[in-house]
């Protein structure tokens, strides 16, 4: 009886989550960290796979179509799921952030890139580490609590389009910095900033990476 009842739970939950007729949803990739011998994935549910695709640890993946809001991330030289997403129920456009786990695999951070909220020119910081990460860029500031993520809005640019930026860790003996340098201004890229453990040095560091959307459409 538990063998027959088991897959008829998750395809009820696969259909909780299965997407409105007519509705597309995309989803972009990105790892922390990959392993030489990954290979390409797949994401798939009970009824559907998708094509393979290779997932960057240096860049976005091309816009990738779930078979559902709920769905697993497969590997297909391993013939097993590496992580198992869940989109948010608003929003059609998102990023899937894939943190290596303790347990193996990985643990999905998903984002919302069609937020109205996350305009051009905006950075989305986000912290991987256990402890709260800092900085500013230009005149605007930012704390991160440890797991974290936040939208930031950068303001006061210098005359020849960059901003001052200062990225900082706290310790317990006071603040720590990361980075002392210079981003330009560009109200035509979106950017993502991650803070995570390195894996050979073990301290602290963090990884941009940009993303080209447009000006954006002028008000009616």
């Amino acid at each position: 009886m538990t063998s027959r009842i088991l897959p008829i739970l998750f395809a009820l939950a696969v259909a909780a989550h299965a997407e409105p007729k007519g509705e597309k949803v995309e989803v972009r990739f990105l790892a922390e960290s990959a392993p030489a011998d990954l290979g390409q994935v797949l994401l798939a549910n009970a009824d559907v796979r998708s094509e393979p695709f290779d997932l960057p640890v240096n860049n976005l993946s091309q816009p990738q179509t779930p078979p559902s809001r709920l769905f697993s991330v497969w590997s297909v030289a391993k013939n097993v799921s590496i992580a198992t997403v869940t989109l948010p129920e608003e929003g059609k456009s998102f990023i899937a952030l894939l943190v290596p786990s303790p347990k193996g695999g990985y643990s999905p951070i998903v984002m919302r890139a069609d937020d109205p909220a996350f305009k051009p020119g905006d950075i989305y910081f986000q912290s991987l580490v256990d402890k709260t990460v800092l900085g500013f860029v230009g005149t605007s500031r930012f704390t991160l609590e440890p797991g974290r993520g936040t939208i930031l809005r950068p303001k006061g640019a210098r005359a020849e389009k960059f901003y001052d930026v200062g990225l900082g860790v706290r310790e317990k003996d006071g603040d720590r910095v990361l980075a002392q340098t210079r981003w330009p201004e560009d109200d035509q890229t979106r950017f993502y900033v991650f803070f995570y453990m390195h894996p050979e040095t073990k301290l602290i560091a963090y990884r941009a990476v940009d993303e080209f959307v447009g000006k954006p459409a002028p008000a009616p």
